[in-house]
């Protein structure tokens, strides 16, 4: 096949398949997806299928580019779709896997990365006019580990601009709309990713995660989002303003998938942790386990203030099926007794840290800036003194959260007090962001994972945090949660 035949089936998919997709074959379809719909396969399924010879890469990367074709533009949640990067990586698939780690989990999976990874030959704007003619001649290393596991990486997802709200409403690349009520927001910075994933057109997507920008949206858009432990996943690459608070993240469809995601591309640095099949192992037999012996603490000061009806329903609803389900749960504290907190600690440093990382480019293409990110400049900035008193703060924080979790293996909240909210507002962002942030001061792995409906029959999503480096067992527990909803 010549590579205007592969552009031709893969670039211009839409006008060639339309809805007609191949047939459904053996392995090839999820109990309860439609017919043929290679998109409802996930991570374990689509592996079973690629073994079995029932489905191509070329077949699964034309269905999603198919789809992208028809909802994205509604959705808004890809700024750039790389179907010539596609087309080489499926034919390194189809050639035998050159130059690609043999029989990972991520062969052949169709992948998105977040717009503030910067990716080789394919746009890496940021959600910023300062990055939009930006094409980088390497990958984030993110990226660079998910390609080598033989991913194919259909495109780039929005962001809020540089990554700094709760939104994905970006003045310059357009509104992410959430794929469960498109008048509701996706929630941000990553909800492009949370909203490809959520409405299957993606497997898996990259997102970055300063203060809940992967684990919002995944809530408000009904999808899993894992933020590991800080540095777990390497930072070098991705447009990141908070060095302090940065973590990588990851948006999948179930806790399973973001279990072999997580395994196949994180790096074994100084043993800290499992990686590749002894974290699959870990998670699995975790899995098996079950609820026995697991410990969970509820946090329910702070982090259940101005919960809506349908979300204190959805998350105490879970917490009573995990009860009877024989998990052991308690209720614990932290040290969080309100939102000034946020102000007097996550604030300063995540303030002195962003004009430290744009302030000069603002200096210089002050338009290149939404006046409300360029809020961030106005006036002296934080003191060197009310920044040196926040990291005190931050590590006390951290000390709070890991002494609580040397008594219970998991803490439990709600991820956000509300459903998605109208895109057309009110948004109280300072809300949204509410039980997201401590968990990055701490720098502890948390999770969010779909635990039913609340209002308007929109998602609810559980938060968990586990110990560092303990990404299997919290992954298990998320599994947990999932079955134990569905049942």
């Amino acid at each position: 096949m010549t590579r205007r035949e592969w552009l031709a089936a893969l670039g211009g998919v839409s006008a060639l398949l339309g809805d007609h997709l191949p047939p459904a074959r053996a392995g090839a379809q999820r109990p309860g997806g439609a017919p043929g719909d290679l998109t409802a396969l996930g991570m374990a399924d689509l592996a079973q299928a690629y073994a079995a010879g029932s489905v191509t890469p070329l077949e699964v990367t034309a269905a999603y580019l198919a789809r992208i074709d028809r909802e994205n533009p509604a959705l808004g949640a890809f700024v750039t779709v790389s179907r010539d990067r596609a087309v080489d990586e499926t034919r390194r698939l189809l050639v035998g896997g050159r130059g690609t780690s043999a029989r990972t989990a991520l062969m052949g999976v169709p992948v998105a990365h977040k717009d503030l990874f910067r990716t080789r030959g394919v746009r890496s704007a940021g959600g910023s006019r300062l990055y939009e003619h930006d094409v980088p001649e390497a990958d984030a290393d993110t990226v660079a580990r998910c390609t080598m596991a033989g991913a194919v990486m259909l495109g780039k997802t929005n962001t809020h601009e540089l990554g700094g709200g709760v939104t994905t409403i970006n003045p310059f690349f357009g509104t992410t709309h959430n794929p469960r009520d498109v008048s509701r927001i996706s929630g941000g910075s990553s909800g492009g990713s949370a909203a490809a994933v959520a409405a299957h057109l993606a497997l898996v997507a990259t997102g970055s995660d300063t203060g809940g920008s992967v684990r919002i949206p995944a809530a408000l858009c009904g999808c899993v989002g894992l933020k590991p432990t800080f540095d777990l996943l390497p930072t070098a690459g991705l447009l990141g303003a908070c060095p302090s608070f940065d973590h990588v993240g990851l948006l999948t469809r179930t806790a399973e998938d973001a279990a072999l995601t997580l395994a196949t591309i994180v790096p074994a640095v100084d043993g800290r942790g499992p990686a590749g099949e002894a974290f699959v192992e870990a998670y699995r037999a975790a899995v098996t386990r079950g609820p026995r012996r697991l410990r969970l603490g509820v946090v329910r000061q702070y982090f259940f203030d101005g919960l809506e009806p349908g979300v204190r329903r959805a998350v105490d609803e879970t917490i009573e099926r995990l009860r009877a389900a024989g998990a052991h749960v308690e209720g614990v504290a932290i040290g969080i007794e309100n939102g000034r907190l946020y102000d007097n600690m996550f604030g300063p440093i995540a303030v002195s840290e962003i004009r430290a990382t744009y302030g000069r480019a603002f200096r210089a293409r002050p338009d290149a800036f939404s006046e409300d990110f360029a809020a961030v400049f106005d006036g002296p900035g934080p003191t060197a003194a009310a920044v040196a008193t926040a990291r005190e703060a931050r590590d006390a924080v951290q000390r709070s959260i890991e002494a609580t979790l040397e008594d219970v293996d998991v803490i439990l909240t709600p991820t956000v007090p509300m459903v998605a909210p109208p895109i057309a507002g009110p948004i109280d962002g300072m809300r949204i962001l509410q039980n997201t942030w401590a968990f990055n001061a701490a720098r502890v792995p948390a999770v969010s994972v779909p635990c039913g409906t609340g209002a308007h029959g929109l998602p609810v999503g559980l938060q968990l945090a586990g110990q560092p480096f303990r990404e299997p067992a919290l992954l298990a527990t998320a599994t947990l949660v999932e079955r134990l909803t569905r049942a």
